[in-house]
This record gives structure tokens, sequence and C-alpha cells, in this order.
């Protein structure tokens, strides 16, 4: 086992590995943390609140493209749309869409690099303050997509965003791998 340590890659690999099997086993049960922390007289859901934060910020992108946007939490799903004449469902923010998920893949991929723990403990703040700012960037496009052009919002949702969002996260990776870890010696 020493041996394969030796291996930068293969220590990479396992330590990846185990640290994705941990995040994952956690992440399947966290929205289950409400019932802990809920009542009858005060439910909490880490969901919601995840989605309605993240619908807010959006939000806050629609106004700046010159929309007025709603957001909707009263049904359990938390929706953002544009107001006005429009004939459309809005956007529904959830469990797969909020980054959380991804939030910790690109973490994991970071404390598993080699790299300085210093260096660490800025760039895995700023990479997921990246990553959610454009995700709700991407949900305030969806949302305005949805009152323009409804159907374009399934093309958009699950094919462009999703190389972009994914593309950006391979972009900070491989700032990381480039630039901060250290293991690419650059000439002067």
């Amino acid at each position: 086992m020493k041996r394969h340590f030796e291996n930068p890659f293969l220590k990479f690999i396992i330590i990846f590995s185990g640290l994705a099997i941990l995040w994952f086993s956690l992440y399947q049960n966290i929205y289950k943390l409400d019932q802990l922390f809920s009542s009858d007289s005060n439910h909490f859901n880490i969901q919601t609140s995840i989605s309605i934060r993240l619908a807010e910020y959006a939000n806050m992108f629609v106004s700046i493209y010159g929309y007025e946007p709603t957001l909707d939490a009263s049904t359990g799903l938390v929706i953002t749309s544009v107001a006005g004449d429009y004939h459309n469902h809005g956007v529904w923010i959830g469990e797969p869409c909020n980054g959380v998920k991804i939030f910790g893949l690109f973490t994991l991929f970071i404390l598993a690099f080699p790299g300085s723990w210093k260096k660490k403990l800025w760039f895995i703040p700023l990479g997921i303050f990246i990553i959610h700012t454009a995700n709700a960037v991407r949900i305030a496009l969806l949302t305005i997509i949805s009152a323009e052009n409804p159907k374009a919002l399934d093309f958009n949702h699950n094919i462009t965003f999703q190389v972009i969002i994914y593309g950006l996260i391979f972009l900070l990776w491989y700032w990381w791998v480039q630039k901060l870890s250290g293991i690419v010696k650059t000439e002067d």
C-alpha cells in the first residue's frame, strides 16, 4: 500500500475516491437533517432554504437584465419567474440545481490534489463563490428564457448551461493544477 502512495496520480485517485465515497454518502442524508431541527411548530427545510437563497441571488440578475422577478415558495417548491404578461411556469429550483453537490465535488478535487493548504483555504471558498454566482446567472437566464421563449428552456437547461457550468468547474480545476498546486513548474 505504501508503494501506491509514492505515485502521485494513484495517491490522488485513492484520496479523491475515498473523499467522494464519504461525500456522496453524507450528501444522500444531508436533507434528512431537517427532521433533527424541525418540530411541529417550527418546520425547517434545508433544501428549500438553500433554494430560496439561490433564487433571491438569481433574481438580482433577472432585475439587472431589466425584468421584474418573482419568487414563490408557497407550495413547497421554489419557483422563480418573470412578472408581467408572460405565459410561463417559471423555473423550479430544487436539489439537483442548487449547486450543493457540485460544491462538494469541486472541494474534493482541490482537497485531494497536491498543493499548499494555505492556498486551498482561500481557493476553495473562491471557487464555490464563482460556481454559485455562475449558477445564479444560469438560473436568471433560464427564468428569462422561460418567459421569453419557453420552447428553448429544456435545451438550454439540459445542454447549454450544463456545458457552461461543468466547463467552468473544469477551468477552476485547471487553474488549480496549472497555477496554484505547485506541481507544474513554470519557467520565468
